[in-house]
């Protein structure tokens, strides 16, 4: 049978798309194989959230005509959706499947794959985009079972923007906010309950927009509720929230996920992008700074040691010093743990690329290194309150340089298993920290008996 190979870039969500694009093609007799040579369709599943991920993605795909010249290059995810018209333009791409055709890509490849004299590079009745000039499509969102390899089980419940932040082109890549049913969530997690999945991570652009869209919605909160009928069951596993806007923590949100507060992992990412009011209205948030520390403060009443993260933007037009000093002085203060670092990149068809003053490169990038080196900072200083103490830990496939088993504790702490404990995959047992490895993780000693 054809054999495939799938390479995904960009957030968590894209990698539940890729996982849930493999298991389609294994569906339908390919074989899924993870080296790009030999493989007769190579598939790159792109983000398009900054300039440098399209670079990337361009980059990968000459690597891959390079690698292997006789593989069929499929191009699908944000900047096919985004841009297809740059990725059909390149001699390496024998097709380009955007979002709103994803769910065509398994056809798409077996008509290529079947009549070799088929040479149109988009699939029929799809139109190529030209610098994110497009409308706001809407399509169905059906959950695609996912073969889960890891320990960690990504499921998308969730997908789409309709908030159209003035530096974003997510809302466009992604399509209108819609939302998996909840009898097909709720289906879904039981499968890989019984499959012996331990912990399940939800995706979603908008995860706290879940079922808004579902004309049989009527909760007030319908992600709360959704969560209420999944801690009802005895045998519930581990469940991470993978990100939620500060305005859709609500308090029936929090008190849902705190009323089974051992099921649901210590880790909360919560996107701020600045901390400054200017800015923020400019970007066109829906909260201001002092409605974020309240998100933030709701979240450390109900879990008080979870470990708590955020996306800042430094070099937004018009960021001022002030603005940034600003950004920097309430993120120490605010209580956050980590921060993912997006510099502002302006992006085609946003209200943001027409703004004035926008700032030179080089200040843009000193900017996001101090942000990064104050992560670190706040990091190292989280985790070593933990050194000590005893957690549980989820040991994955991976190991460290030592060969030492590696894995996730509930609030996001990397930990190595000491030598002399083999601990096995995807099993939960409770570890000691006791300091950091080399490589800045921790390492845990599994608890002795008291000696007599």
């Amino acid at each position: 049978m054809p054999t495939v190979y799938v390479k995904t870039l960009g957030c968590k969500v894209n990698t539940y798309d890729g996982a849930a694009i493999l298991s389609q093609f294994r569906e339908r007799g390919f074989t899924a194989t993870d080296s790009l040579e030999g493989a007769q369709v190579a598939i790159l599943n792109t983000c398009s959230v900054t300039a440098n991920a399209e670079r990337e993605a361009r980059s990968l795909i000459r690597r891959m005509r390079r690698t292997n010249p006789e593989t069929l290059i499929v191009a699908t995810g944000c900047y096919a959706q985004t841009h297809s018209a740059s990725l059909v333009g390149m001699d390496e791409v024998d097709l380009v499947v955007p979002n709103e055709a994803k769910d065509r890509i398994v056809g798409e490849v077996e008509a290529r794959l079947g009549r070799q004299q088929l040479t149109a590079k988009m699939p029929q009745g799809v139109k190529a985009v030209n610098e994110n000039r497009q409308g706001h499509f809407k399509a169905v969102l059906n959950l695609n079972p996912v073969d889960p390899r890891q320990t960690r089980a990504f499921l998308k419940i969730q997908d789409g923007c309709n908030g159209f932040c003035t530096y974003c082109l997510i809302p466009l890549a992604r399509g209108q906010s819609r939302s998996v049913e909840p009898h097909a969530v709720l289906g879904e997690v039981r499968r890989l309950i019984d499959q012996g999945i331990k912990e399940i991570v939800f995706t979603g652009i908008h995860l706290g927009d879940y079922g808004r869209d579902l004309a049989d919605a009527t909760h007030a909160e319908p992600f709360a509720a959704l969560l209420g009928e999944l801690f009802s069951w005895p045998d519930m596993v581990r469940l991470r929230i993978s990100s939620l806007e500060p305005s859709e923590l609500t308090i029936d949100l929090i008190e849902a996920l705190a009323s089974r507060r051992e099921l649901v992992c210590d880790h909360f990412h919560l996107p701020l992008q600045s901390g400054s009011d200017a800015v923020l209205r400019r970007m066109r948030r829906t909260y201001n700074v002092a409605e974020y520390q309240e998100a933030l403060n709701l979240a450390k009443k109900f879990f008080p040691e979870a470990c708590f993260g955020a996306d800042v933007i430094p070099g937004f037009p018009g960021e001022s010093d002030e603005d940034f000093r600003a950004t920097m002085e309430f993120i120490r203060s605010s209580g956050l743990h980590y921060l993912h670092v997006f510099p502002y990149s302006k992006r085609p068809n946003t209200a943001a690329a027409r703004m004035p003053d926008h700032l030179p490169g080089d200040l843009v990038r000193q900017r996001a290194q101090e942000l990064r080196a104050l992560s670190d900072t706040l990091l190292s200083s989280y985790r070593r309150n933990f050194i000590g103490r005893t957690l549980p830990v989820l040991w994955e496939k991976g190991s460290d340089k030592e060969g030492r088993r590696t894995g996730l504790t509930p609030n996001y702490l990397e930990v190595v298993a000491a030598q002399g404990d083999d601990p096995s995959w995807n099993t939960i047992t409770p570890m000691t920290l006791k300091g950091f490895t080399a490589d800045q993780r921790l390492l845990g000693l599994a608890p002795r008996p008291p000696c007599h």
